[in-house]
């Protein structure tokens, strides 16, 4: 009867063993970043965003120079309209209308040309982001790296054991200095 408690005790042992060896080596490992959060905190992500703020901010002064010319040109254009014939009155009106028109191109010219350089250098961002986080996977033995958005496709995490955000925005930072 002993023989058969310890051999039940052993055998008990070994498939408690077995469980927990295929809980940690092949159950899958899973995690997420909250993709707002690491935005934030890669300082790539940050320089791309100041570097977008600075040129908008020069084509919104280069806009703004346009601006004030159009409206001189209103101000000087509505002394000389009141009195004019009709004929200088149209040629006055088909000014303001061309001066107007290129100040709403510009203006337009500037936001596409604004929306190209968002994509291309936030693409630089997402390139290295993806590019670590399949490196820090393949590295940590993850099976799966979800990302968070804004109205959230997850849920629920446990951020103790799943949100990984924190360590993969200070791999990235210390990489990209």
């Amino acid at each position: 009867m002993k023989k058969a408690v310890v051999s039940y005790s052993l055998t008990l042992a070994l498939v408690a063993a077995s469980l927990s060896v295929y809980h940690h080596l092949l159950a899958p490992k899973i995690a997420f970043v909250d993709s707002a959060r690491l935005m934030v905190g890669f300082s790539e992500a940050a320089g791309a965003e100041k570097e977008l703020q600075v040129q908008d901010e020069k084509w919104k002064g280069q806009l703004k120079v346009l601006q004030d010319s159009l409206q001189a040109s209103i101000d000087f254009m509505s002394k000389e309209y009141d009195r004019a014939p009709a004929a200088r009155k149209k040629e006055l009106q088909d000014i303001l209308s061309a001066r107007n028109q290129q100040v709403n191109n510009f203006r337009q010219a500037n936001l596409q040309n604004l929306e190209k350089l968002r994509k291309e250098k936030m693409q630089t961002v997402f390139d290295k982001i993806n590019v670590f986080l399949v490196e820090f996977g393949r590295k940590h033995h993850y099976r799966l790296i979800l990302g968070t958005a804004a109205g959230g496709s997850i849920l629920y995490g446990d951020s103790q054991r799943c949100d990984i955000t924190d360590e993969i925005t200070k791999g990235l930072n210390e990489r990209y200095k």
